[in-house]
């Protein structure tokens, strides 16, 4: 369903009283279209705000890799309008158990440029997936699967590379090229992509659905978790599977 929203300047004797009138269900706004779309969507498919606010988690986390992602964290602002319910979720990173305060400083005391910023040292445990998983399960209407399969299907398809992407993608061009991995998804060749190149990420797209499947234990136990702290232990940090 689209809406259009319509601002017009019209005599008052043109304007319609408001009994005439149909307010739109819902109202979303997001850093990407296709957020935007996968919001809507939900909302559509018999889903509640909250249901939404998954569905727009996810899409960001796969089509805005630049600010948002399941490695991360974020807050979510809850509001209830049939009872006035009101919450704050906090799923933002916590510190591996292993951190210290001289973490990022060399053997004088001083601090490493950078390291806090970039690389695995710099990594927190992250606390998208188990946001995403409480405000399904327990705000929710759908299921956490139903929610999640927008942003599945655009992991899997591949999403078109805009030209904010292009210009976030050229200032961080350096750490990309520092880790293959990432640099095999985000760049082509090395390089910034160009305007419409498909951004595809099979593994997101597996881990989101593992996410679909098992809720929080298919992120944070089994296989998943194993791979994730193996992948920063190798590349020099200090993750354990006690953290997740």
């Amino acid at each position: 369903m689209r809406r259009v929203i319509i601002l017009a300047l019209l005599a008052v004797t043109a304007v319609p009283s408001l009994a005439e009138t149909t307010p739109p269900r819902a109202g979303i706004a997001t850093a990407h279209p296709l957020a935007t779309d996968a919001g809507l969507q939900i909302i559509d498919e018999g889903g509640n705000a909250f249901d939404a606010a998954v569905a727009v988690t996810a899409m960001l986390a796969v089509v805005e890799p630049t600010g948002s992602g399941l490695g991360g964290g974020g807050f979510w602002l809850l509001h209830r309008a049939r009872d006035g319910f009101e919450t704050l979720l906090d799923g933002r990173e916590t510190a591996p158990q292993a951190a210290h305060r001289d973490m990022y400083l060399d053997g004088g005391g001083e601090v490493i440029e950078g390291l806090s910023i970039d690389g695995p040292l710099a990594a927190g445990i992250p606390g998208i997936p188990a946001g995403m998983v409480h405000l399904a399960e327990n705000y929710g209407r759908l299921p956490l699967a139903r929610s999640l399969a927008p942003a599945i299907q655009h992991a899997r398809e591949g999403f078109a590379v805009s030209e904010h992407y292009r210009r976030m993608a050229a200032f961080r061009r350096d750490a990309l090229r520092a880790s293959p991995a990432a640099a095999a998804i985000f760049l082509l060749d090395g390089e910034v992509p160009p305007l419409g190149h498909r951004i595809r990420q099979p593994a997101l797209a597996d881990t989101l659905e593992t996410l679909a499947r098992q809720g929080h234990d298919g992120f944070y136990r089994g296989p998943l978790a194993g791979k994730l702290v193996d992948g920063v232990r190798r590349a020099g940090g200090i993750w354990t599977l006690a953290d997740l």
